[in-house]
This record gives C-alpha cells, sequence and structure tokens, in this order.
C-alpha cells in the first residue's frame, strides 16, 4: 500500500490513520459502500466523491505540475482517483426550442447579451470566467410564465430505450442518482433575485403556480422512470436558495408551499424503493434544514461551512436524520497542510459516525495549490479511507 508520510501529523491523526488502516478489505462495490455509508452502517471503504473545480483551477495547476492532458474535470477525476454517482436519464428542467443567443452590445472590455432563455448579461472580457452582470429577466407575469411552461410539459421526458438503460443502471456498481429537479432555484435563475425575494411576499400565488407545475412535471418523470423498473440509490436535485445570511425567501413560506411538494417527490422515490434525497443548495442552509428534513430531504450537499452550514454543528442539531455530501471547509484547504489536517481531524467523529461523504464544500479554487490538494486527498484517503487503498497519481 502506498501510505501518506505520516511524519508531521499528530498523534491523533495517526491514530486515526491506524483505525482507517484496519478496515478489512471486503471487496465492496462503489454502490454498496454508497448506500451503507448514507445508512449509517460500516463500509470497507467510504466513497471518494468530489465537486470539481473553478475554470481556472487545472490551468493553474498544470502549471504547478500537472500532466498536461488533464484538461478537464472528468481527466481529473481519473488522474486523481475520484468517484461518482452516474444519472438516470429523464429531464426535468427545461425542454424543447430555445430562444437564439443575441449580442447587443460589445466593446474591448465587455459583451452584452441576451442568452437562450432571455436574460440580458454583461459578460467582462478580463480573460477570466467571471461571473456576469445580471442587467434583466424574462419571468415577470404570467405572460411571460408561459413560455417557460411550455417547456416544462412532461411529455418526452423519458428515452424511448428506457427499459435497456433502467436494466443497465440497476446491475451497475456504481451509485444512480434519479433527477428531482429544483422548485425555487429554476425559478429564481428566470425572476432574478430580488423579484423572487419579492415575490414571495407579494405575489406568493404566482409562485406556488409555478412551483406547483415543476413540481407535477418532476413527479412525471419519475413515475416513468418506477413504471420502467428503476431502482435509484439517491433522489438528486438543485436549489441554491441560501447565501452565507440565509435563505432568500421566508421559512414560512418555504414550509407552507415548497415542504408539500417535495414530500409528493419523495414519496414517488420511496415507492421505487429509494429514502436518501438530496438537494444542492449552497450558502448558510440552517433555516430550512428542519422544512427539508419534513419533506424526506435528509442529506445535504455540499455543506458550505464558511457560509454557516458546518456540519459539525448541524449533525448536534438534527442527529442521524440528516446526511451530508461535502463539508471541508475549501478556506481551510486553501490555507496549507496544517489547516487542512485540522479541518479533517474537526469534522473526523461525524464521519466515523455514519451518514457523511466528505469533500470540498464547493468547487476547488486555484487558491488551493496542486501539492496541498494531493496533500489534502492523501490524508483523506487514509484517515477516512475514502476511495481505493492506493493514490492514483
Amino acid at each position: 500500500m502506498s501510505s501518506l508520510d505520516t511524519t508531521d501529523l499528530d498523534d491523533a491523526t495517526r491514530e486515526a490513520v491506524d483505525r482507517a488502516k484496519a478496515r478489512p478489505d471486503t471487496g465492496e462495490t462503489l454502490r454498496e459502500r454508497f448506500r451503507k455509508t448514507m445508512h449509517y452502517e460500516t463500509p470497507d471503504r467510504l466513497p471518494n466523491f468530489e465537486f470539481g473545480y473553478w475554470d481556472e483551477t487545472l490551468p493553474a495547476w498544470r502549471e504547478q505540475g500537472l500532466p498536461p492532458e488533464i484538461t478537464n474535470e472528468r481527466k481529473a477525476y481519473e488522474y486523481f482517483g475520484i468517484e461518482d454517482m452516474r444519472g438516470a436519464p429523464g429531464r426535468t428542467g427545461l425542454k424543447g426550442e430555445m430562444r437564439q443567443e443575441e449580442t447587443i452590445e460589445e466593446t474591448d472590455d465587455y459583451r452584452i447579451y441576451r442568452d437562450r432563455i432571455g436574460v440580458v448579461l454583461k459578460q467582462p472580457k478580463d480573460g477570466h470566467s467571471t461571473i456576469p452582470q445580471h442587467i434583466s429577466f424574462p419571468l415577470k407575469d404570467h405572460e411571460s410564465w408561459e413560455w417557460f411552461r411550455d417547456r416544462l410539459m412532461p411529455e418526452g421526458r423519458v428515452p424511448a430505450d428506457i427499459a435497456d438503460r433502467v436494466k443497465e443502471l440497476n446491475a451497475s456498481d456504481v451509485p444512480v442518482r434519479a433527477g428531482i429537479g429544483s422548485l425555487l432555484g429554476w425559478i429564481r435563475d428566470w425572476m432574478g433575485f430580488e423579484e423572487f425575494a419579492m415575490a414571495t411576499i407579494e405575489r406568493p400565488e404566482f409562485l406556488e403556480e409555478m412551483i406547483e407545475h415543476i413540481t407535477r412535471n418532476v413527479v412525471s418523470v419519475l413515475g416513468e422512470l418506477a413504471a420502467a423498473g428503476l431502482k435509484p440509490d439517491v433522489g438528486g436535485g438543485w436549489e441554491d436558495i441560501c447565501f452565507n445570511s440565509g435563505p432568500i425567501c421566508g421559512v414560512k413560506f418555504f414550509e407552507d408551499v415548497v415542504v408539500s411538494r417535495y414530500a409528493r417527490i419523495n414519496e414517488v422515490l420511496r415507492g421505487m424503493g429509494c429514502d436518501i434525497m438530496f438537494t444542492d443548495c449552497d450558502g448558510d442552509i440552517s433555516l430550512l434544514v428542519p422544512g427539508f428534513l419534513k419533506a424526506g430531504m435528509n442529506c445535504m450537499f455540499p455543506v458550505e461551512v464558511n457560509a454557516g452550514s458546518d456540519p459539525v454543528r448541524l449533525r448536534k442539531e438534527h442527529g442521524r436524520d440528516l446526511r451530508f455530501l461535502g463539508g471541508v471547509d475549501k478556506m481551510k484547504m486553501a490555507a496549507g497542510k496544517k489547516a487542512i489536517e485540522a479541518e479533517l481531524m474537526r469534522l473526523l467523529p461525524v464521519v466515523e459516525e455514519g451518514g457523511f461523504i466528505p469533500h470540498c464544500d464547493h468547487r476547488c479554487p486555484p487558491t488551493v495549490s496542486l501539492e496541498d490538494y494531493k496533500f489534502y486527498l492523501d490524508l483523506k484517503r487514509e484517515l477516512f479511507a475514502c476511495g481505493k487503498r492506493e493514490k492514483q497519481y
């Protein structure tokens, strides 16, 4: 076995590494490991998941010695030995003919354009993947909602060869994720942050109409997958409705309007034999966790620590009802080896308790050096028994 150099690690870390090394190798599949971890059982290894990279990260790492052929996330995952889930077929989002992208104004410094759903953006030309400035949004009222509603109808969302696809997925050694869509995050993207936040107070009936339509669409797609016999391991969606100051909607609106809809989605998943459901929500999720749990959303991702979503605190507050994917503070990952060791040791008791697959709490930024990223992966592998027993690079 290729081992981590433990010379500079403290005694508690070395003892934890020894405990991880003592796990017997029973040859479990990644799917078995995922299921056991999410159900508080003890797998022979934890899944070695991560959450991608900023656009600038891999180019920066190539300058630091990453092989030049590692040019995208898929190749990086293969190089670093990072594992992943498989997504089931079935689209829940917008589908059909979109608008043509249109340049409105362009200079040497920026480009203003209208994207394929009608959002007007200003993109700087500074050589970086700077988040563009949002100028206007297309979803304003019932009339403009019709364009989106027509592209959220349930027809034709599951491929014709679904029976063969399901048979192959059910036999897979890799965990399978069924998509559960987005009940608020998509609408926020179409309306804009401010209009969405105000609508939760001034036009809640309009939002509820859209949320109900999306829910029916998701339930319909999952129903087709269920009829085809799919047995997913997890239902996964996306929201991004929280920031470091909390959610962009009130807790009452969330619990009155959203919780019952996610509960309906969860009911379909449970009928498929799936009792784990997560959503991707950045920021401080703390105020929404009780509602998510009521709806059957029992796993959170990516659990951004610096934004207020600390998995250690959340486990104390909600116990074993709540699982985690993520939860390793990327700020600590950028602060050097001792900070990385301290962060992983801080998380160790929760990881050892179960229901927690630790990885970077968002896409890894270029402020994390290649050397420190490899140290992080090495220590995670040997401290938590993540992934293969030998490093891949």
